[in-house]
């Protein structure tokens, strides 16, 4: 997976954040065993390509294009790591539970390990142009930006400036996010996040070292809820989510109608008819015979609609 995808999921994950946090079902156990699993064995091919690399006496014979999509590719995959922990961890302190943020620490140590590596190469500057360097750093200095922003809301809320490279910086992104959502017209904050994520990280090639990673995202995933999901599989906004979860509004379904205006919706008595006309003392009769059934059952009822004719008043 090329470090486009990573971001724009990472982005997804994000945005959809206080979904998961604000949830109240434990975590599925395979799902953040599968998360920590597969996180380990991808982190445990990038030490195992990295480490020979920081010896002096190592001879490679990677091409330096192929060495700078790698490291490219790994410093975008600790920025999902850290946003995924980020929000494993607010679950847990929102919850007042001790359940994935060990298994999603645990992870992220791994990840500082592996980034120590790289960055160990880059300082050696064996392998790699001046150019080529400096490319790689802006694009790493690029990343722990969009890092702060993916978790301004967290940093806001839960107090994790441990997660971000600035904490400071990752406060005030959030304060501009927290701003917008309370406005009277928020803008589709994350929809422009997600479009600026993908200039940054344009597509490229990528490294093929397996599917631990993809699998790893797929439990991420599978750490959301079923009820965080529209039929269509994309993902409800925290807005509604917050309604459903909360039951004020639960006539807002058809299926949970007051049962009076339910059964005068759907009574199999109600006709009408537009295409006979009647006079207007007989409809008043009617209808007024009609009112006084729907009194005595409890019930609402109409009269027969008429056209009306052109020369009638509207009173």
């Amino acid at each position: 997976m090329n470090s486009q995808l990573t971001a724009e999921v990472t982005a997804l994950i994000a945005s959809q954040s206080l979904s998961l946090v604000e949830g109240i079902r434990p975590f599925p156990p395979t799902a953040l065993y599968d998360f920590w699993f597969h996180g380990q064995e991808h982190l445990k091919q990038r030490r195992k390509y990295f480490t020979p690399l920081t010896s002096d006496n190592h001879h490679t014979e990677i091409s330096e294009k192929e060495l700078e999509v790698i490291l490219t590719e790994f410093f975008a995959e600790e920025m999902l790591i850290r946003v995924a922990t980020a929000i494993l961890t607010a679950a847990d302190k929102r919850r007042n539970q001790c359940q994935a943020e060990p298994i999603a620490r645990n992870l992220f140590l791994a990840s500082l390990e592996v980034k120590r590596l790289a960055l160990i190469i880059l300082v050696s500057e064996k392998y790699l142009s001046l150019e080529t360097l400096k490319r790689i750093n802006r694009t790493r200095r690029s990343i722990e930006r969009w890092t702060d922003l993916l978790l301004g809301q967290l940093v806001l809320r839960f107090g994790l400036e441990e997660f971000a490279h600035d904490g400071a910086r990752s406060q005030d992104f959030g304060e501009d996010q927290s701003t917008n959502l309370n406005a009277n017209h928020p803008i589709q904050i994350w929809d422009l996040i997600t479009a600026g994520l993908r200039i940054s990280f344009p597509g490229s090639h990528s490294s093929k070292i397996g599917n631990q990673w993809e699998l790893m995202l797929g439990a991420i995933m599978a750490c959301y809820p079923s009820e965080c999901f529209n039929h269509s599989s994309s993902m409800k906004s925290i807005h509604q989510l917050r309604l459903e979860r909360s039951g004020i509004h639960p006539e807002t379904t058809l299926d949970r109608l007051p049962d009076k205006f339910s059964s005068f919706l759907f009574d199999s008595s109600l006709e009408i008819d537009i295409h006979e006309p009647t006079s207007l003392n007989s409809n008043f009769d009617k209808s007024s015979k009609k009112s006084h059934l729907s009194l005595n059952n409890q019930s609402v009822s109409f009269s027969k609609l008429r056209k009306r004719k052109p020369n009638e008043s509207s009173s």
